[in-house]
This record gives structure tokens, C-alpha cells and sequence, in this order.
């Protein structure tokens, strides 16, 4: 087995739980991330539907992990579409330090990581 293969899961199983929290905070509407969207400008709806696409990602990634690599495929691309939306923000909406982009490009290069040997191996 080759370290691609022994480290891929181990990453796709944490982005995933990263994207299955990160959304669920979404939609529960946890103050911080209430405040961030409110910093950001945008409306109500635009925090629950990202929350939905986060959670969607996350389990696609987990549930891709055992039964379907097809929804790990799903899940990393919904994670990157995620991501980039979060960069763009980071660059466009507001003024952030740098340090604000590195989770984002972080989990952005995980996903795109795990979608494509997933797509790969096919």
C-alpha cells in the first residue's frame, strides 16, 4: 500500500468531519458564525444554504470513505465550490488578514486531493 493510499482516508475523513461541523454550525446558527456572515454582508439564507452544502460535502466525503468513492468524488467538489466561495469572500468582501485564507485553502486543496484520485482511479 503506498503513503497516497494509507494517507488518503485519514484526509478525507477529517475534511469531512471539518464540513459536517463547519455546516452544522451554519445552520444552527452558532453566534461567531452569525457575526462572520453579518461581517460579510450577506443575507440569512445565503449562511443556511451554505451550511446545507457543507454538510452535504462532509457526508459525501464520510459516506464515500466505506460505500460509494462516487460521493467522496461529490463531497471533495462541493467542498472545493465551498472553499473558493470562502476565499473569494476573504479577498473581496472584506479586508482579512492572510491568516484568515489558510483553512480555506487548506480544505480547498484536500478536496480537490481527494476528488481527483477518486476520479482516477475509476
Amino acid at each position: 500500500m503506498s503513503t497516497i493510499e494509507t494517507a488518503l482516508p485519514l484526509m478525507q475523513g477529517l475534511l469531512g468531519f471539518i464540513m459536517l461541523a463547519a455546516g452544522s454550525a451554519k445552520l444552527f446558527g452558532i453566534d461567531l458564525v452569525v457575526e462572520d456572515f453579518d461581517r460579510y454582508d450577506y443575507p440569512e439564507w445565503f449562511r443556511f444554504i451554505t451550511g446545507v452544502i457543507e454538510v452535504f460535502g462532509g457526508l459525501g466525503l464520510l459516506i464515500g470513505l466505506v460505500f460509494a468513492p462516487t460521493l467522496a468524488v461529490l463531497g471533495g467538489l462541493l467542498t472545493v465550490a465551498t472553499m473558493a466561495g470562502a476565499i473569494l469572500t476573504h479577498l473581496f468582501r472584506v479586508d482579512d488578514p492572510l491568516w484568515r485564507f489558510v483553512g480555506p485553502s487548506v480544505y480547498l486543496t484536500i478536496g480537490l486531493f481527494v476528488a481527483a484520485f477518486h476520479l482516477l482511479s475509476f
